[in-house]
């Protein structure tokens, strides 16, 4: 199959590293555009208790700037090997939803998402983003575990 546009959205390193390289990897053996994305989740979750305070920007300000350097990081690690047409996005918003959302407003070949499988109970009290992410997308998604 032919990639264009490879889709890793990132977490932490721990996590993402992994996922980064196997996509940098298929975006270097088929030359496609590489977007790495990284989405704030805690701002929205707290969405209901935040107020216009200079704490709350603060603290999202903070957020957001955590997650440019995870997605800096990434960009950095990508281009090490060798890509050179990488780009990376943020975004607020529920995890899932922005993945699958970027993906078809990218018209993506391929979502590439490390995971750390969890156990059956974990997965139904808090859910799976790679499951759901599976489920909505519109594209194939390559699990990478670590």
């Amino acid at each position: 199959m032919e990639y264009r546009i490879i889709l890793c959205p990132i977490e932490t390193p721990e996590i993402s590293d992994k996922g980064v390289d196997a996509a940098s990897y298929l975006s270097k053996l088929s030359g496609a555009r590489l977007v790495l994305l990284h989405v704030v989740e805690n701002w929205y979750r707290s969405e209901a208790v935040t107020t216009d305070s200079p704490e709350w920007s603060a603290i999202h300000k903070g957020w957001l700037d955590e997650g440019r350097k995870l997605l800096d990081d990434a960009e950095v690690r990508a281009r090490e090997t060798g890509i050179i047409n990488v780009e990376t996005v943020l975004k607020e918003g529920y995890i899932a939803h922005e993945i699958v959302a970027e993906a078809k407003k990218r018209k993506v070949d391929i979502i590439v998402m490390s995971t750390v499988r969890h156990s059956t109970i974990d997965k139904f009290f808090i859910g799976s983003v790679i499951d759901m992410v599976t489920k909505r997308a519109t594209c194939p998604v390559l699990w990478i575990n670590i």
